[in-house]
C-alpha cells in the first residue's frame, strides 16, 4: 500500500523528476532500493539528522540606525490640496544633507523558529527589515547602514532603508513607507504572527500586512490586506518591494533572476540596447544577452513579468550559493516586478558601497500604470510565502513544499532538492515516458538533497 501526494515535479527534455509525500512500505522500499542500485546507478549526497523543532518565539529589542534628518522641521516642505502626494510632505534635499547625521532608535520585533529569524520595524513603515537563514547564517534582505533620502518616489524622496517594504497607495514606493505603523503580535502553540497597519492619509483606507511563522517551515507567510472604511470607492495600488542582497549586503555579479517567463515588459531602463518603457522583451535571452544573469546588465533595468509560467519567482546568488524564493498563485496575483540599479552609483541611496536588487509583488495590479478601485466597505487581501534556499546552484521550479533544480546531463541527470519542512517521501526519475527508478528520502530544511542518475543503455 502507498499513500502518495505529489509535492514537486519538473520535466526537462525526456527526463521527469517527481517527489511525492508518503514512503513505500518497508518491504517494497528494501527491494526497490537494492534493485535501483543494481541497474540504475544513483549517487546521492548523504544528509544529516534534522535539527530539533522548537516552538516559534517573539521578542522585542531596539535597533539603532544612522540617519540623515529627513524629517527636520527646517527641511520639510508642506504640500497643498491639488498636489498628488497631499497631505504628505516634500523635503528640501540640500537642507537635509547639510544637517548632521543622527542615530535613530527603532523598536525591533523578532520572530524566529529553528530555521529562520525575522526582524520587523513597526516604526519604519512596518517593514520586514530582515530575514536570516539559520542554515547558512546569511541575511537575505538589504539593510542600508544609513537612512538617506533618495530623489525617487512620488514625494520626491524615498528612504532606501531595505527589507521588504509595503508600497501603498501609489505605484513606485508608495507614500507612507517612512513613518510609524501600528502593530500587534499573537503567539499560538505552533505559530507566531505580527500584524502591522496604518490608516493612510491620501485615501483614508487602512492598509496592513500580517506576517506568520510556524514551528515547522522555513517560509514566512505574508498576507497583505486593504480595508476601505470610507464612504466612497478609492483608487489605489499596493505592492510589496523586497530589497534583496544575498552576499553580505551586496549583490554578486553572478546573480540570477528567477523569472519563469518568456516575455517581460520594460518599466524603465538606461540601456539603449533593449526596448524602452512599455516595450516587450524576450526573456531570459534578448539579442544574445542572457539578461537573467545580472553580470550581463550594463545599465539599470526595471521590468514586469505579467505572465509567469510557474507559481514562483526568486533571486539566486551563485557566488555564495544562496537564494530567496517567493511562491504564490499566479492566477490570483498579477503583479511581478524586478529592478536592478546596475550602473547607478550607490551614493544615490547610501554612504557606502552596499547595493541591492528589488523583487516586487502585487495582488491587485499587474504594473505601475494600472490603478484599481476598492468599493466602500470592502476588504481585499492575498497571500504568498518567501523562504531561503542554499546549495542548489539555482532553482528551476519551486512551491511552498520545496525548491528543485534538475540538469539533463545527456548521460543522465543531476538534481538538487530542498524542502521547507522535514518531509519523508519518495523520489522517482522517469525517462522517455516511463519510470526508471524510485527510492525513499527524507528531506531536511536547510540541507540540499542532491543526486546523480546515470541513464542505462537503451533508455
Amino acid at each position: 500500500m502507498r499513500t502518495r501526494f505529489p509535492i514537486i515535479s519538473l520535466v526537462l527534455g525526456t527526463i521527469f523528476l517527481l517527489f511525492v509525500l508518503g514512503l513505500l512500505t518497508p518491504a517494497t522500499t528494501a527491494a526497490t532500493t537494492t534493485d535501483q542500485f543494481t541497474y540504475l546507478p544513483l549517487i546521492q549526497k548523504p544528509g544529516t539528522p534534522p535539527p530539533p523543532i522548537l516552538p516559534p518565539t517573539i521578542t522585542t529589542t531596539t535597533l539603532t540606525i544612522s540617519a540623515y534628518q529627513y524629517d527636520h522641521p527646517d527641511c520639510i516642505i508642506p504640500t497643498q490640496p491639488g498636489d498628488f502626494v497631499y497631505p504628505y510632505p516634500r523635503i528640501n534635499h540640500d537642507c537635509v544633507m547639510q544637517k548632521p547625521k543622527i542615530d535613530r532608535q527603532f523598536t525591533a520585533v523578532i520572530l524566529q523558529n529553528s530555521a529562520i529569524s525575522l526582524t520587523v520595524l513597526p516604526e519604519l513603515g512596518g517593514r520586514l527589515y530582515q530575514i536570516e537563514d539559520k542554515a547558512t547564517g546569511r541575511h537575505l534582505l538589504y539593510n542600508n547602514p544609513v537612512l538617506k533620502p533618495t530623489a525617487w518616489g512620488w514625494r520626491g524622496w524615498w528612504l532606501a532603508a531595505g527589507g521588504i517594504e509595503w508600497a501603498f497607495p501609489t505605484d513606485e514606493h508608495g507614500l507612507n513607507e517612512y513613518r510609524p505603523w501600528q502593530y500587534a503580535t499573537q503567539t499560538l502553540s505552533n505559530t507566531v504572527t505580527i500584524t502591522v497597519s496604518d490608516v493612510e492619509d491620501k485615501t483614508g483606507m487602512e492598509v496592513g500586512v500580517t506576517l506568520s511563522l510556524d514551528a515547522d517551515h522555513t517560509y514566512v507567510t505574508i498576507n497583505p490586506w486593504v480595508k476601505n472604511d470610507t464612504v466612497v470607492p478609492q483608487d489605489y495600488q499596493f505592492w510589496l518591494n523586497g530589497m534583496i542582497a544575498l552576499n553580505d549586503n551586496h549583490v554578486s555579479p553572478n546573480t540570477e533572476f528567477l523569472v519563469p517567463t518568456d516575455t517581460v515588459v520594460i518599466h524603465s531602463t538606461g540601456d539603449s540596447q533593449i526596448p524602452g518603457p512599455h516595450g516587450l522583451m524576450d526573456w531570459p535571452v534578448y539579442n544574445g544577452r542572457t539578461l537573467s544573469n545580472y553580470q550581463n546588465w550594463t545599465n539599470y533595468i526595471g521590468f514586469f513579468a505579467p505572465n509567469p509560467h510557474d507559481n514562483f519567482t526568486g533571486i539566486y546568488d551563485h557566488q555564495v550559493d544562496q537564494g530567496i524564493v517567493r511562491v504564490m498563485d499566479r492566477t490570483v496575483i498579477p503583479g511581478h516586478k524586478f529592478f536592478g540599479p546596475a550602473d547607478l552609483g550607490p551614493g544615490l541611496w547610501t554612504d557606502d558601497d552596499s547595493d541591492y536588487l528589488e523583487m516586487w509583488s502585487s495582488g491587485v495590479t499587474p504594473d505601475f500604470w494600472t490603478y484599481v478601485s476598492l468599493a466602500a466597505g470592502e476588504t481585499t487581501s492575498w497571500t504568498e510565502k518567501w523562504y531561503p534556499v542554499n546549495g542548489l546552484g539555482g532553482v528551476d521550479t519551486a512551491n511552498e513544499q520545496a525548491a528543485l533544480r534538475l540538469v539533463n546531463t545527456g548521460t543522465g541527470a543531476e538534481f538538487w532538492l530542498m524542502s521547507t519542512a522535514v518531509t519523508p517521501g519518495t523520489l522517482s526519475i522517469w525517462a522517455n515516458g516511463s519510470q526508471q527508478t524510485e527510492w525513499p528520502v527524507t528531506l531536511i530544511p536547510g540541507q540540499p538533497y542532491s543526486g546523480n542518475w546515470a541513464r542505462p543503455s537503451g533508455v
